[in-house]
């Protein structure tokens, strides 16, 4: 990382358990991600053998997912890499974003080495980019996108076998003060639709992990982040022993974040959407046109790579206990990688400091699922502004 990038999310040597962790998940066909983003695209960091969609390798599993933003053009969850046709697409659209934030999880080259590359993922493609942005115009349009993340989580439970993560990098604040006319404007919806809300429940209900970005644009975390049923990844950015917050300002709320990952400097795939037709490229492109990589978008994956490492591991005990009351895996879970984080002060503007779990991803495969006290954490529906 000579050039400031991170180009290697493996947890740091010694790696204890990991290396033999990452060769069960590898060759595992119980435990997979779903991971629901803006689709895949063919580029070589994830595997991909030539420019078609067709040389996916056999790990990404298009072919199980479904696109729900424009089947019409590809029923698989496949990004053309291009942004709507309307002035405000090219600040608020990034059709590239799922390739992003799966080349954290599987990124396999000398450019990004990922936190569990080899492990199988079933994509679903439901927006342009990390916002939810309805498609019938400024103040038009109803909940289509919102919708659409409670129909991936439900196709996400339904495959067989089901999904055991789901990772997911998008998110939304609900209400936003005085700045709401400017969301509205750009097509947004406040909250989340009820169906996805009922969604959440069912797939926790199911004893499946869904791991979340708690966004930066806000000091709120965002949904489905604040569902107390999934798990809320926040973001630093640490320089040697030091740990810089990520967003710089913190959280208004951060008991509502589980865990705290690297966000920024990584050197992420992506694509020049400018080129014609759109090029593969990473983060230390010196064609990157876009601003250094940051966001909880890439912290979230870190986490459900390791929530598939340590579901993998330890899945026999983890039926043995919790199959009665799977929503148990969940919770077992949550404590494990709270329990087995690093504690950290992590600086915020303003010369201040606070307290985060910084992800340990060694520590956390060393852990047993941890027996589950008290009742089911509360329900998602109901939860938010709808």
């Amino acid at each position: 990382m000579s050039d400031g990038f991170l180009k290697d999310l493996r947890p740091r040597p010694p790696r204890g358990s990991y290396d033999a962790a990452l060769g069960a998940l590898r060759a595992s066909t119980r435990t997979r991600i779903a991971q629901i983003d803006s689709g895949v695209a063919p580029h070589p960091n994830l595997g991909f053998l030539g420019e078609e969609i067709d040389g996916a390798p056999t790990n990404i599993q298009i072919d199980d997912g479904i696109n729900f933003y424009d089947p019409e053009i590809d029923p698989r969850p496949v990004s053309p890499l291009r942004r709507a046709p309307d002035p405000l697409a090219p600040f608020i659209e990034y059709p590239d974003h799922g390739v992003k934030t799966l080349s954290v999880i599987l990124g396999e080259t000398s450019e990004l080495v990922g936190v569990a590359p080899g492990a199988r993922v079933v994509p679903y493609r439901i927006a342009n980019g990390p916002l939810f942005r309805d498609t019938g115009g400024p103040f038009l349009g109803g909940r289509a996108a919102t919708a659409a993340l409670g129909q991936a989580i439900e196709a996400a439970i339904a495959l067989n076998p089901p999904a055991r993560v789901i990772s997911i990098s998008m998110g939304n604040p609900g209400a936003v003060g005085v700045f709401e006319w400017i969301r509205q404007l750009l097509g947004g919806s406040i909250g989340l639709d009820r169906a996805t809300a009922r969604a959440v429940d069912r797939a926790y209900e199911a004893g499946i992990i869904i791991v979340c970005a708690a966004g930066q644009v806000i000091d709120r975390v965002v949904y489905p982040a604040a569902y107390s049923r999934t798990i809320a990844v926040g973001g630093f950015d640490r320089r040697g022993a030091l740990f810089e917050h990520y967003p710089p300002d913190g959280y208004a709320h951060p008991d509502k974040v589980d865990i705290w990952a690297q966000t920024q400097r990584i050197n992420r795939a992506s694509y020049l959407l400018e080129a014609n037709p759109p090029s593969p490229i990473h983060a230390d492109d010196p064609r990157n046109t876009e601003a250094e990589p940051s966001g909880t978008s890439y912290a979230a994956p870190q986490v459900a790579a390791a929530a598939a490492l340590w579901t993998e591991r330890h899945f026999d005990r983890l039926e043995q206990l919790f199959a009665a009351e799977r929503w148990k895996i969940v919770e077992s879970f949550r404590r494990a990688l709270r329990e087995s984080a690093a504690q950290e002060q992590a600086s915020l503007r303003g010369n201040r400091t606070t307290q985060i779990r910084a992800l340990d991803i060694p520590a956390l495969l060393g852990k047993a699922p941890p027996e589950v006290t008290g009742g089911p954490a509360d329900r998602a529906t109901g939860q938010g502004r709808f």
